[in-house]
């Protein structure tokens, strides 16, 4: 093959139907992810917070309230996400010389997966953004691929016809679950956790987020 000659192009390339997304991962949270992860297991105990069934096969889903919980972790796990929401809407408004205010809905439930548990395809309707926020990633084996891993999915269905590995090409993204990880997508965007095999809890805290402008 001829030699190819050097063009740059970083000028002239531009990304079209870009999906929004935001990995943070929030130093110091140890403390409060014990808090949740005690909270979320005494829950899971108590008699009349029976599992959720929603994307969960398996596992164990609180009621959606989680958020109105009057509990110091709770309102904590919440002010970090909207600082986050505030932050991100604050990058992609576009700059009309008006002062513009926002507030926020917000809902969650907590997620316990343990050996074989898992979420499967899908999206979080009635709502602009999602996301969740891992307390405890468990132990998951690390000789099985993807184990408990949080996949993102290309809405663009023909897109995953063309795939280059290590590339923005990619039409599968994988998400590590770390404690004090934060995330925030948009709510069409497709997901899946993909089954856990390992010790312990998989432990995190899922969100839908409502945008509504504050009018002068």
């Amino acid at each position: 093959m001829a030699e190819i000659e050097p063009v740059d192009l970083s000028q002239f390339v531009s990304t079209l139907f870009s999906t929004l997304f935001v990995c943070y991962d929030w130093a110091d949270n140890s403390a409060l992810n014990q808090e949740l992860e005690a909270l979320l297991l005494e829950l899971e105990q108590g008699q009349s917070n029976k599992s959720v069934n929603r994307s969960n096969a398996g596992g164990w889903q609180s009621g959606g309230n989680l958020m109105t919980l009057d509990h110091p972790a709770i309102r904590q796990l919440k002010q970090q996400v909207e600082i986050l929401t505030h932050n991100l809407t604050d990058q992609i408004i576009r700059d009309d010389g008006k002062q513009r205010a926002f507030r926020l809905v917000m809902d969650g439930w907590g997620n316990i997966n343990r050996r074989g548990d898992y979420n499967v395809v899908h999206i979080h309707p009635n709502c602009m953004w999602s996301g969740c926020y891992y307390i405890n990633p468990g132990h998951p084996d690390p000789t099985i691929p993807q184990n408990g891993l949080l996949e993102l999915l290309d809405p663009r269905e023909a897109a995953n016809y063309i795939q280059i590995p290590n590339t923005i090409l990619d039409g599968r993204q994988f998400i590590p679950c770390l404690p004090g990880r934060m995330l925030i997508w948009p709510s069409w965007l497709k997901h899946m956790v993909h089954p856990y095999q390992g010790e312990g809890e998989r432990i995190s805290i899922a969100y839908n987020i409502n945008i509504i402008e504050e009018r002068p």
